[in-house]
């Protein structure tokens, strides 16, 4: 047995100590001696060959042991993420860990690691394609980390948005790469986790959106094709709260076709069909199948409660644009007074333009709806064209509990005007009856006393009280007394 107080020992154990950690320090300090000002290019090129990034130093690179042996960089340029020249950003500080058995020259010099510390890049939508190359098609087994910094989504010079990153990390291994993000979108807290396997034969990417305080989860994967590496299809799955959204799709040439889809929430039941044109304008061109539409649950939603949700959609983005024809087979109310519908709606310009909404009447006759939601100044209205067919009048007269001698023959009515979608004042400019090929229309007075009473109506009640069936129908028969 080896006693420590042997004569002797403890004086070799404390030489042999000091001399391996006086070793150690001086092998950790070799880098101190080297002339990184001299050879700036070549740590560049080193830089590019071990991240595959663009890194411009403004400043002398500095060697520190603490933590571990690394080099910091501080005001850097980044380049690009390609092998182009030109500028997208910078970093505040740069953090290059080099591996322990690196150390001995500048030539063998080697990191094992890139930290980009309040990083400030900016992509342009036409770049985009570069960044998905840089992620895709190499293997990034030496991780790379983005730390309180920030990216700039720009179509040429305009700033669409911006992400606000707490830590973006790219790493990998043979053919795997992983992408993990935290932080900010639209004010809103993001995560995101991206997978890219097999990425040189048949490549598979995974992707994981989450918005943890709204509740909003999407999981997507996409497959390239075997015969057209343009081609990409996949699933994708989306959860909100009482949302569920599944769809099949094929993007192609930044065309997006949803081939097939299932959507399930506490309003309605159905299915999303067409194509949506991407970058740099979105155009769409789509068909929503509604199989049942629950009437009652969208009186109760936060969007009827709210009286400005329509107004504050107002103006709609320019970027905007494309066709929806939505057809609903089936409106379930307490009333069931509305059984089926469709709208055929365009968004051209800043303007939602309504080409028709016919609403069927249960066993009495439609409604149908034209018109045109904008932005006139400094108001946000609503210029419609309404004419109501109401071909059943016994029935109608039935439902809404007429009296016998109030009652009189239905003829097809039309109401042109405007509505303030602020306010909620209505403003009538014309009424007539359709009686065969005569028209007949309501004088001044006439269509001002309607204007007054409806306009009254609004401002006692809410959308949600008046479209309710017994408020409906007080309402109804108050036109007949």
């Amino acid at each position: 047995m080896i006693r420590l107080n042997r004569p002797g020992l403890k004086s070799f154990v404390s030489y042999v100590f000091s001399f391996t950690f006086l070793t150690l320090f001086i092998y950790l300090g070799i880098p101190f001696f080297f002339d990184y000002k001299s050879n700036q290019s070549d740590l560049e090129k080193k830089i590019f060959e071990n991240f595959g990034l663009n890194l411009s130093f403004t400043t002398k690179a500095k060697y520190n042991i603490f933590p571990s042996p690394r080099l910091n960089i501080k005001n850097v340029e980044i380049l690009s993420f390609s092998e182009r020249s030109n500028n997208v950003g910078s970093a505040k500080k740069v953090i290059l860990k080099i591996p322990f058995k690196k150390l001995v020259s500048l030539k063998t010099l080697n990191f094992d690691s890139a930290e980009l510390i309040n990083a400030d890049i900016n992509i342009k939508t036409s770049e985009i394609n570069n960044f998905n190359n840089y992620l895709n098609n190499r293997t990034h087994e030496k991780p790379i980390q983005l730390t309180k910094s920030k990216i700039n989504l720009l179509d040429k010079t305009n700033l669409l948005f911006n992400i606000n990153l707490r830590k973006l990390r790219i790493s990998g291994k043979n053919l795997f790469n992983k992408l993990d993000f935290q932080g900010r979108v639209f004010n809103t807290k993001i995560k995101i986790n991206y997978q890219n396997k097999n990425f040189d034969k048949n490549p598979l990417k995974n992707i994981a959106v989450s918005f943890p305080e709204i509740g909003l989860n999407l999981k997507l994967n996409i497959n390239t094709d075997k015969k057209n590496n343009e081609t990409i299809h996949g699933r994708a799955t989306v959860f909100f709260p009482n949302n569920q959204i599944y769809f099949d799709y094929i993007l192609n040439n930044k065309i997006l076709n949803i081939s097939s889809s299932k959507l399930i929430n506490n309003y309605f039941k159905g299915q999303l069909l067409g194509d949506i044109f991407l970058f740099p304008f979105s155009i769409f061109d789509l068909k929503l199948e509604v199989s049942l539409l629950k009437f009652k649950n969208i009186l109760n939603s936060k969007f009827i409660k709210n009286s400005k949700f329509l107004s504050q959609l107002i103006p709609l983005n320019n970027k905007f644009n494309g066709k929806i024809n939505i057809n609903i087979d089936k409106i379930t109310s307490s009333s069931n007074i509305i059984n089926s519908g469709n709208a055929n709606l365009e968004f051209r310009n800043e303007v939602l333009i309504v080409k028709e909404i016919k609403l069927v009447i249960n066993k009495i006759g439609n409604i149908k709806l034209m018109g045109k939601i904008l932005q006139q100044k400094k108001k946000k209205i609503f210029v419609f064209n309404t004419k109501i067919n109401l071909d059943n009048s016994k029935i109608f007269y039935s439902r809404f509990l007429i009296p016998k001698k109030s009652r009189k023959d239905l003829i097809p009515i039309n109401l042109l005007g405007k509505i303030d979608l602020e306010s909620h004042e209505i403003k009538l400019d014309k009424i007539y009856f359709e009686n065969g090929l005569d028209q007949e229309e309501l004088d001044e007075n006439e269509l001002l006393f309607l204007q007054e009473k409806i306009n009254e109506i609004f401002s006692q009640n809410s959308l949600n009280n008046i479209l309710k069936y017994s408020n409906l129908r007080k309402i109804i028969q108050s036109f007949f007394n």
